[in-house]
């Protein structure tokens, strides 16, 4: 029920911000990756109680290798990213493809799965093309930019195809549906950034924390808040010691960047360590069919 009401205002926010002509507003850059730390991270935090289950950290020892092996592989993505900038950007939107298609609850359909996936990466590019090849050329060069954005245009037939061969698939129940149509709507009508935002705080995240909430059981609820407080401004504080550091003062273009590189950089050890706790497992026995 709480997932099928975000689902509702996340299309509602981007219904909204379209007809209101919200989007092309300044203000709305820093809102939406305002909303991506504080309301998007936080999801991640809990990874420290999801490593508590995986890995039986019992004592102050654990918990240290825990950590440093945690952030080590996020400095090791981050190292990556400035050696091999193009084929690494690559393989995170592709890595990130796959880590969002979990997110639709469709176990015995996987081409529909990927689709929903890939439909969070590619689906702007028909719309905002020119806008996502500007924010790709933050990361690599404008030339490269342009041929993945290209790319992607060309993948989104596919794509749409596969959404299309969804909404008459009677083995698969509208709360999917619904979810996989919002994400379209979300991803075509609003820019790259807003779009990200709206889907990755209202639906992604938001759903990752009612499943944790249901995987863990009766949690002591103070334990849970601060599972999800301290990492998050942990993040925060750490990125702000890095900005400081930078030689660069163009705020808007280092926020962007250090946001996406931050999400890149956690992203990783993040699907690893569900991957370890069978988070992901739980969530894919499907669902009853409600037509």
């Amino acid at each position: 029920m709480q997932s099928n009401l975000l689902i509702l205002v996340g299309l509602l926010v981007a219904f909204f911000a379209h007809g209101m002509g919200l989007q092309a507003q300044p203000a709305w850059l820093f809102v939406s990756l305002g909303a991506i730390v504080l309301l998007g991270v936080p999801h991640g935090s809990l990874d420290v109680l999801f490593a508590l289950r995986a890995y039986e950290l019992n004592s102050l020892k654990a918990w240290v290798v825990f950590l440093m092996a945690y952030l080590l592989v996020a400095m090791g993505i981050i190292l990556l990213w400035l050696l091999l900038p193009v084929w690494f950007f690559i393989g995170f939107l592709i890595f990130s493809a796959l880590h969002f298609s979990d997110d639709l609850n469709t176990p015995n359909h996987m081409l529909i799965k990927l689709s929903y996936g890939a439909a969070v990466i590619c689906l702007p590019s028909i719309v905002h093309g020119e806008a996502l090849v500007g924010l790709y050329a933050l990361f690599v060069d404008a030339s490269v930019a342009q041929r993945i954005v290209t790319v992607s245009q060309w993948l989104n037939y596919p794509i749409l195809f596969l959404m299309g061969i969804l909404l008459f698939n009677r083995q698969i129940n509208i709360r999917e549906k619904l979810d996989a149509y919002a994400v379209l709507a979300i991803m075509t009508l609003l820019p790259p950034i807003l779009a990200f935002a709206v889907y990755f705080c209202l639906m992604h995240s938001a759903r990752h924390l009612i499943r944790s909430h249901a995987f863990f059981g009766k949690l002591n609820a103070r334990l849970f808040i601060m599972a999800l407080v301290l990492p998050t401004l942990a993040v925060i504080i750490m990125a702000c010691g890095v900005w400081l550091f930078t030689t660069t003062r163009t705020f808007e273009l280092d926020l962007i960047r250090m946001v996406f590189i931050g999400l890149a950089a956690l992203t990783f050890p993040h699907a690893w360590v569900l991957k370890h706790a069978k988070f992901t497992e739980q969530f894919r026995k499907p669902r009853q069919i409600r037509q």
